[in-house]
């Protein structure tokens, strides 16, 4: 049970208006709410059709005046009225406590009443702590209490803040009379021991805000003001003024007119309220959810710009280790956690959040490959191979992780190719899906038999299917050469050299020209000039890979000048990270990798020796090259 009171300082703000829209609106996500009617003067809640029949019931003031009279704490389930609201699927029930009958004892039931005596002589403390216990043991089980406050500085309006609220909803319009008088309020209630014992929550909602131009920035003025002397950063939600006789004839309306702003308005309000309740799953959910994107949106945009609606690193922190006692089996909290203590860097948290997520299966292989790369990170390697490996054995690994694994491996096991091999996904694999892993093997030469393997059985699927799948056409080419198998690459690309001579495609008949000169052990020098002719008329990136495929062709027509100069060029543009296609081995690699091969590059064709390794072993005669 969640005890939420709802207070304002001043009348008029719509206060018990939002209440009533937060009970329904959580009432239709399945709660089973309460509404406590307590501002006793002039109850609001029969004001509402659902609620009429609450009128003519005992209530608040008959439960106190049966106290005074017999010292001994009625049975509160006694006064609480059953009622139903209609919605569109049926009706669903919500329950009130209202403020008594108002028969025409009721006024002098009321001002018989005397709080200080109650509290001082007669126990009215351990009263109504008695009145929320039994509350929260009632066998309808209720998720939510929602408390109708009193406005302004009154006995009923202590207790209804400071002893029965496990949050507080401060309601108020922004103008200097509200602000200053909340303010006093608010005050006294954060300087109340008791209240800072139960870490009661509070949420500010400006309310009935004028829906108007704010020309000369009176309105944000005032909103600025109320978050500085109240102390918040941003409301929890603001509840602008709405021009609709709807409010006159007292509409619940997010039942009644749940797609107007206003709705909306009290949704918002409500979430932020679930958010404050660690017993509410789907509360735990938004609050989680929120601050993951708060995390990343200051990730985007630095530090100088305010989140919304933060809370210090510290409250977080306390936060999530009250959550994780609460629901340390749920693998969908445990794994949001993880992202969490991941964006805190509280390394230890989150491998314990994400080994939470494993034993309650919620997203499984997600979670070991996010413990690998933690583990990785402090040199654990056997904890994060047996990860990797759980990932990798798993028929549901999707064909992105399935990379990460292949790349996690490479990194520290020599033997990295022979465990990918025994993955039961590869052959599974979506021919839409292959190349996200050949991408991955494309830079081991090892590895390129079975890149080959896949690309070629995806290439033939997708052409059966009628796709012309330009990607990976590309790649197949691509590791088919890398693979050696130049007469398929070649058979693929063209029909025989005289259709490629005649081609346009800058990229086919370059690897038509390496696939022929690896088949036939020489290069055909007119592939390599209409390489050239091409390229001038190019709009291709000029990139690293553009610059070097270029010094290759004019080392083979015999201009080993302006090769060098190509290969300088290239070398200029090596990204810093990420991996780079080089035609030399036709492999990827990462900068250094790359550089590498430049200057085996520069070092071949200034010595006159200009043989790719790609096309090296096996060739008929590297002699025919000089």
């Amino acid at each position: 049970m969640f005890a939420i009171t709802f207070y304002s300082y001043k009348g008029g703000v719509g206060r018990t208006m939002s209440l009533v829209n937060v009970a329904a609106e959580l009432s239709q996500r399945g709660r089973r709410v309460l509404i406590i009617d307590f501002d006793l003067e002039a109850p609001g809640i029969p004001s509402f059709q659902q609620f009429s029949a609450s009128e003519s019931r005992e209530g608040i003031v008959d439960f106190v005046n049966r106290y005074v009279t017999t010292l001994v704490a009625p049975n509160i389930s006694d006064f609480i009225v059953e009622t139903h609201l209609e919605v569109p699927s049926g009706q669903i029930p919500l329950w009130v406590l209202p403020a008594g009958r108002r028969d025409q004892s009721y006024g002098s039931k009321l001002s018989s009443i005397d709080w200080l005596d109650l509290y001082e002589n007669k126990s009215g403390y351990l009263l109504f702590e008695d009145m929320k216990q039994q509350i929260a043991n009632d066998p309808r089980k209720f998720d939510y209490v929602l408390i109708d406050s009193r406005t302004g500085y009154t006995d009923v309006g202590g207790i209804c803040t400071r002893q029965l609220a496990d949050a507080i909803t401060f309601m108020f319009f922004p103008n200097k009379q509200n602000i200053s008088g909340l303010k006093t309020i608010v005050d006294e209630i954060r300087a109340d021991r008791h209240v800072d014992s139960k870490r009661t929550k509070m949420l500010f909602c400006p309310s009935n805000v004028p829906d108007l131009d704010d020309e000369d920035a009176i309105l944000r003025s005032m909103l600025d003001d109320a978050g500085q002397q109240l102390q918040y950063e941003t409301p929890a939600a603001t509840i602008r003024h709405y021009n609709s006789m709807s409010l006159v004839d007292q509409k619940i309306f997010v039942i009644d007119r749940p797609k107007t702003k206003l709705s909306a308005e009290y949704r918002q309000l409500t979430e932020a309220l679930m958010e404050l309740n660690i017993e509410d799953r789907d509360g735990v959910l938004l609050y989680l959810q929120r601050v993951m994107t708060e995390f990343r949106a200051k990730a985007r945009r630095g530090s100088k710009t305010p989140p919304t609606r933060s809370l210090p690193l510290n409250e977080i922190k306390v936060q999530l280790e009250r959550i994780s006692s609460r629901h340390i089996r749920d693998g969908e909290i445990c794994w949001m956690m993880a992202a969490i203590y991941h964006d805190l860097g509280d390394f230890a948290n989150e491998l314990e959040a994400l080994e939470c997520a494993i034993k309650a299966g919620f997203n499984a292989q997600k979670s070991y490959l996010k413990r690998a790369f933690i583990l990785l990170s402090q040199s654990r390697r056997d904890e994060a191979k047996s990860d990797l490996l759980e990932v990798l054995g798993s028929p549901d690994t999707t064909p992105t992780d399935l990379r990460s694994v292949i790349e996690a491996l490479k990194s520290f096991d020599p033997d990295w190719l022979a465990l990918v091999e025994r993955s039961p996904i590869l052959d599974k694999l979506l021919p839409e899906n292959v190349t996200v892993v050949t991408d991955a093997l494309q830079s081991d030469r090892r590895a390129v038999g079975i890149s080959s393997r896949l690309l070629q059985k995806a290439f033939f699927v997708a052409q059966n299917d009628g796709d012309e799948d330009e990607v990976l056409r590309s790649s197949l080419l691509l590791t088919l050469i890398s693979n050696r198998e130049f007469r398929k690459a070649m058979d693929i690309i063209a029909a025989d050299a005289s259709a490629i001579l005649a081609s346009s495609d800058i990229r086919d008949v370059f690897n038509y020209a390496i696939a022929e000169w690896g088949e036939e052990g020489a290069p055909r020098q007119e592939l390599f000039a209409r390489v050239l002719e091409l390229a001038s008329l190019s709009d291709e990136d000029e990139d690293t890979n553009f610059y070097q495929c270029l010094a290759l062709a004019h080392a083979v027509v015999g201009d080993t000048a302006s090769a060098l100069a190509l290969i300088g060029k290239a070398k200029e543009m090596v990204p810093m990270q990420g991996t780079t296609f080089s035609c030399w081995t036709y492999l990827t690699g990462r900068r250094p990798v790359t550089l590498a091969d430049l200057d085996a590059m520069a070092t071949a064709f200034s010595a006159g020796r200009i043989e790719p390794p790609v096309v090296s072993q096996g060739s008929k005669s590297a002699d025919k090259l000089h």
